[in-house]
This record gives structure tokens, sequence and C-alpha cells, in this order.
């Protein structure tokens, strides 16, 4: 049990956050527009939440504030992507989309009050999309898979060694300090710590995903997750947010960073519920939905190793 002192640290340091939910992927497609801007051949496929205005040209806030959004908070036009997890039920020969629950992004959970809001056309990664081991993993990102309510060891590839009687969750923890000049980011020093000199605190976003493998996986698994990414193993997973926030609302978001922990809703001009419109490819007629094809397209192919046969392109992941 803690500690008296370590209780009033934890209360002291324990602010509110926020909380915006996105029931599915909108698209599932080969695009990153932070990594590979303007491509539709280099990047693996990615499963993509939110503003349906986002391109593999996307790089302005403004941009993604004329999409519709299946987000629960019609204020929120970000962008969210991760790399797309697949299953097979042929050994490996062929894979599908796994299917998901719910997508949640949560902003300042558990930390101090944020000094500035989430800037306009600000673009984020959280996590490696090269790692290949817990050792390459980036730390900061705390990066997890787990089964949500009950602890299961994780097999050689950093997913759950049998099968979750609910969920798989996948957590995902990005930077929370920000130059608002240049827009370059980074971690704090520790939690509730400080951020490099030049920047300031912003409210934190963390990815809480829950995808669903029992209905793809009826019979479940024993040992080795008949599971991948579409970058590889678990350890190479990652994140990806271009803020699509309206400027009002992602100010009155600093204010759920200031009390005790609880939920407070984020409102701003474009009211509190959800767009009455159906997000879809801005471009269906560019890229792929294929996880094959995308591999084709990439000029590259999966190697039992969960990884890439080459991974000198993926480097600027």
């Amino acid at each position: 049990m803690p500690s008296l002192p370590t209780l009033l640290s934890l209360a002291a340091t324990a602010s509110a956050y926020t909380q915006v939910n996105l029931m599915s992927a909108f698209m599932t497609k080969n695009i990153d527009p932070i990594v590979f801007p303007g491509s539709y051949s280099e990047s693996h496929l990615h499963s993509i939440f939110g503003s349906d205005a986002l391109t593999a040209s996307t790089t302005t806030s403004a941009s993604l504030q004329k999409g519709c959004t299946n987000a629960d908070n019609p204020n929120d036009l970000s962008a969210y992507w991760v790399p797309t997890p697949l299953y097979t039920t042929d050994g490996g020969k062929t894979y599908q989309p796994l299917g998901m629950f719910r997508f949640s992004a949560y902003y300042n959970l558990g930390e101090t009050p944020a000094e500035v809001p989430i800037p306009q056309n600000l673009q984020m990664v959280a996590g490696k999309a090269t790692a290949a081991s817990p050792s390459d993993m980036d730390a900061n990102a705390q990066s997890s898979w787990s089964c949500e309510s009950e602890d299961v060891p994780l097999d050689k590839n950093g997913f759950p060694s049998r099968t979750c009687s609910t969920h798989i969750q996948q957590l995902l923890f990005f930077p929370n300090c920000v130059n608002e000049q240049t827009l370059e980011t980074a971690y704090k020093d520790r939690r509730g710590g400080s951020c490099p000199s030049g920047m300031k605190s912003m409210p934190q976003l963390r990815f809480s995903i829950r995808w669903d493998a029992r209905k793809d996986l009826p019979n479940g698994w024993s040992g080795e997750a008949p599971i991948k990414l579409a970058c590889g193993s678990a350890w190479c997973s990652h994140g990806d947010f271009i803020n699509g926030w309206t400027e009002e609302a992602a100010k009155n978001m600093l204010e759920t960073t200031k009390e005790k922990m609880h939920f407070m809703a984020v409102t701003g001009s474009l009211g509190s519920k959800q767009m009455a419109c159906t997000p879809k490819d801005a471009e269906p007629s560019k890229g792929t939905a294929d996880y094959a094809e995308s591999v084709k397209m990439m000029g590259k192919r999966s190697v039992p190793e969960w990884g890439w046969a080459s991974k000198s392109r993926m480097a600027r992941a």
C-alpha cells in the first residue's frame, strides 16, 4: 500500500482530463502524411480515425477542420492513426485487419496543469516504427499491449499469449511539451516534471484502443498470437496525430487540466452533439486498403521474424 507522503504527492499532481471516443476507424489506408508526405506507396497500412479531410498531403489544422469527424466531440477534427493490427487464420499466408471495439483519445490524464493549448498545425508521432524488440522501443511512449481486464503473459512478439476474455488493449503516450514557434515536441523529464528549455507543457495525449479479436478468431489461441502489426511485431507500435481541435476548444481544454482527477467536457463553437455525417475517404482512387497490395506497393515483403526484409526506408518513421 502506498505511504501517506506518496498518496499526498499523487493528490498534489492529479488533474482532470478530457476524453474523445471514436468507435471505429473510418479508413484503412497506406498513407502517412507526417512521415511520407504526399506518398501513396511508401507507407505501411494504417487504421485512421477522426477527420475525413486527411489525405497523404495534409499538413494543417485548417484543412482537417473542413472535414467530417467520427469523434463524439464535434470540436475535435484531429486526425489520429496507428499501424493496422492484422490477424491470420491460415498460418500467415494472408492477413486481414483486426476488428476493434473502441478508440479513445485521452488528454492530460493524471498530469499537472498545462501551460499552453495544443497549437494549431501540430504534428506528433509517438513510438518507433523501426523497433523490433523491447530494447528498441521509446520508453517515453509507454507503448503496451495487454488483455483489458486480466493479466496474461506476452508472447515473443509482444501480444497476449492466449485469448483475452474481453478486448486487447493498446496504450500509447504522446509528447507533452512543445515549442510554440517551431512546433517541436518533447516529453517532460519525468511524470509531473519539467519541459526542455524553450518549451512549455501542453495537455498530454494518450491513445487507448481496444481491439476485439473474439469475432475474427473465435477459436482463440494459446502461445504465439496469430496477430501482427502492419509494421511488424507489437514492439513497432506507434501512433500519429495532427491537431484538428478548433482553436477555441483547444484553449478551453486547458481548464480540464486544473482540477482534481475527473472527466471534464471540452466545449466549443461547434456545439456538443456528434456530427451528423459519415466520414469517408477523401481520395478513394489513391492508395489501397488491402494489406497484401500495400506490401507490394512498398516493394517489400514480410519475413518470419515479424519485421521487414528491408528496413532502410522505415527509418524515417
